[in-house]
C-alpha cells in the first residue's frame, strides 16, 4: 500500500500495509518528539477511511543503520520501539480504537539502504472495521462500541442499538446466574460467548482519549427512546439458560 492510499479502499481480504517514509523513533525519545512524532504518523495513517473494530496482528519492519546498531550506543533494541509505534497507531485519526485490540505483535530491524524508514503490516477479519468518523456508544455492560458516525445515527432510528443493548444485558445476567449456579468466573465467561454479540466493546479508559465521539447509555436512550419495542424478560431468559448450561455440564462430567 502506498503512502497515499485511495480514500475507498478497504482491508477485505483481511490484510493492509504502509509504507513509512521517515526515521522510526524510540520509546526512550522525549515528550515532544514523541507528540511530533504521533502526529506524523496519524498524518498519513488518516488518509484512510476505516479504523478497525477487532483483534489483530501487526508487524513492523524497521529499517536501521546496521553499523550503528552494531558498533555504537546509538541503536535502540527493538522492545523500545514497540511502545511508542503501537501508541502511534490508536486514536480517532489513526487505525486502532486501542493497542488493547493488538492480539499479535512481531518487531524486526532490518538494514537500511538509505534513509531509515519503517513498515507496518496489519492482519484482521475482513469485516471487523468501521468507517470514519466514528462514535463509540455505551451499552448496558458498561462497555462502548463502536460505530461510524452516520451508521449510528442510522441504527438508533431502526432500533439496533436497543437490540444490541438487550444481548448484552443478557450476557451479563447469564454470567452473574452462572457464578451464582458456581460456576467460575471464566467458566461463566466462556459458557456466556456463544450468545454474545459480534460487537465488540472497550472500556472507556482505554478509549476516553483517543478523540472519539463518546454517547453514554443515558443520553442515547433519551434521545431515541422506544417504547415500543418488545423487550421480554431478559432476567427470566438468563435464569433458564443458566439452568439449562449448568444441567447440560452436570451431564457431562456424569459420562466422564
Amino acid at each position: 500500500m502506498s503512502t497515499e492510499p485511495d480514500p475507498t479502499w478497504r482491508p477485505d481480504y483481511g490484510s493492509m500495509r504502509h509504507d513509512f517514509g521517515f526515521d522510526p523513533l524510540h520509546y526512550g525519545a522525549g515528550g515532544a518528539q514523541q507528540r511530533l512524532f504521533k502526529e506524523r504518523v496519524a498524518s498519513e495513517l488518516r488518509s484512510y477511511d476505516f479504523l478497525f473494530t477487532g483483534e489483530v496482528g501487526i508487524l513492523w519492519h524497521i529499517y536501521v543503520d546496521e553499523q550503528d546498531r552494531w558498533e555504537t550506543p546509538n541503536g535502540a533494541d527493538v522492545d523500545n520501539f514497540a511502545k511508542l509505534l503501537n501508541d502511534a497507531i490508536k486514536g480517532a485519526d489513526a487505525l486502532l480504537f486501542d493497542d488493547c485490540q493488538i492480539q499479535r505483535l512481531e518487531i524486526a530491524w532490518l538494514p537500511a539502504r538509505g534513509e531509515r524508514s519503517f513498515e507496518l503490516t496489519v492482519r484482521c477479519q475482513p469485516d471487523e472495521w468501521v468507517t470514519r468518523p466514528a462514535s463509540l456508544y455505551e451499552l448496558s455492560d458498561g462497555l462502548w462500541y463502536p460505530f461510524s458516525s452516520d451508521e449510528a445515527n442510522a441504527l438508533k432510528a431502526t432500533g439496533f442499538l436497543h437490540g444490541l443493548d438487550d444481548n448484552v444485558r443478557l450476557v451479563k445476567k447469564l454470567r452473574h446466574h452462572l457464578r451464582q449456579g458456581g460456576l467460575t468466573k471464566l467458566e461463566a465467561f466462556e459458557s456466556a460467548k456463544p450468545i454474545e454479540s459480534m460487537a465488540r466493546g472497550f472500556h472507556r479508559t482505554r478509549i476516553a482519549d483517543g478523540g472519539f465521539g463518546l454517547i453514554s447509555h443515558s443520553e442515547w436512550m433519551a434521545d431515541h427512546n422506544n417504547p415500543e419495542r418488545a423487550v421480554g424478560d431478559i432476567d427470566e431468559i438468563a435464569r433458564k439458560l443458566s439452568a439449562a448450561i449448568i444441567t447440560a455440564r452436570h451431564h457431562r462430567k456424569q459420562l466422564k
